[in-house]
């Protein structure tokens, strides 16, 4: 057929130059081809994602089948880049599946600069880093900086890092009516059920949090070796060799983030922290942050950000 998404001919719901699909893609405000190619990568990464879940994991010593029930794969979820749940936001990503609190959901992929290089940074290259309007420059608390500001949305080697594209949570939904012999706290899940303002989102806030990855040699040993290719970073410049972590036992192939669960989530949209530095130049509370942003967790943002030696 000619007029499929697999060759790129679907025609939009809308003519609207802001209609969002159900990727949280903007089909027309880009060419036609380009159009093709994001269509076909969707697709793509549907079937891959798929699969991760299906496909039976293969005993490399015996090159046999190792899972007792066929058809089921080594992984009890997925994650796929969609329209986010928050209005205007564009993409977000959710969870296909099950996956217990403490589980590594994602991946941040993108360019990591070393502390040393990052301080030593040109003027330039400094005020290039004040351009981040997607904020996707994440800081690890070893301030080592992974730019994802380059790295793709859907031509996607690994298909967990997707980090970049998890959003913020929004603002909590307060109820418009209180219950009778409540409190003033309408957080807790018995109330989230009860009223009807929290059913389309009974679990509010962050459901997953930012950790520092480091890749180590001995993760590819053997077989393994070929997962460095699934590795979604590199070095802007390579650390120093003074500056490497005399702590580690093992060789570091390169440093990273992830998302890890906060609690399990099943089949819904991934929400982290972005813990945003405050604006230096705000003349009020009002200018610290942008209009869109909550803060969730004051003390956390105050420990994270906090120039205070005492």
């Amino acid at each position: 057929p000619q007029n499929t998404p697999l060759n790129g001919e679907l025609k939009p719901q809308s003519d609207d130059e802001d209609y969002v699909d159900d990727f949280g893609f903007y089909p027309n405000r880009s060419e036609a081809e380009t159009v093709s190619a994001i269509r076909y990568y969707h697709v793509r990464n549907i079937v891959r994602s798929h699969r991760v879940r299906t496909f039976p994991t293969i005993d490399t010593d015996t090159d046999t089948n190792a899972d007792t029930n066929k058809g089921t794969g080594p992984y009890t979820y997925s994650i796929l880049p969609f329209r986010s749940t928050i209005s205007n936001a564009g993409r977000g990503v959710f969870i296909d599946g099950f996956a217990p609190a403490g589980t590594l959901l994602s991946f941040f992929p993108g360019k990591v600069w070393p502390k040393e290089h990052l301080m030593a940074a040109s003027i330039q290259t400094q005020m290039q880093f004040q351009n981040d309007p997607r904020n996707q420059l994440s800081m690890r608390y070893d301030d080592i900086l992974i730019d994802s500001r380059q790295s793709p949305y859907t031509v996607v080697k690994n298909l967990w890092a997707a980090g970049h594209i998890v959003n913020h949570p929004p603002p909590p939904i307060k109820s418009a009516t209180k219950k009778e012999g409540s409190n003033d706290d309408q957080s807790k899940d018995t109330d989230e059920w009860s009223n009807s303002a929290y059913r389309f989102q009974p679990r509010q806030g962050p459901n997953c949090v930012t950790v520092p990855i480091n890749f180590t040699e001995g993760l590819f040993t053997d077989q393994n070796d070929k997962l460095r290719e699934y590795i979604p970073n590199e070095y802007e410049l390579p650390p120093k060799s003074w500056a490497k972590d005399v702590f580690e036992n093992e060789t570091i192939v390169m440093q990273g983030m992830g998302l890890v669960a906060l609690r399990d989530v099943k089949d819904e949209e991934l929400f982290y922290d972005y813990r945003m530095s405050p604006n230096e130049n705000a003349k009020g509370p009002e200018g610290l942050y942008p209009p869109w942003y909550y803060v969730w967790d004051v003390d956390a943002a105050t420990n994270r950000w906090s120039t205070d030696d005492a």
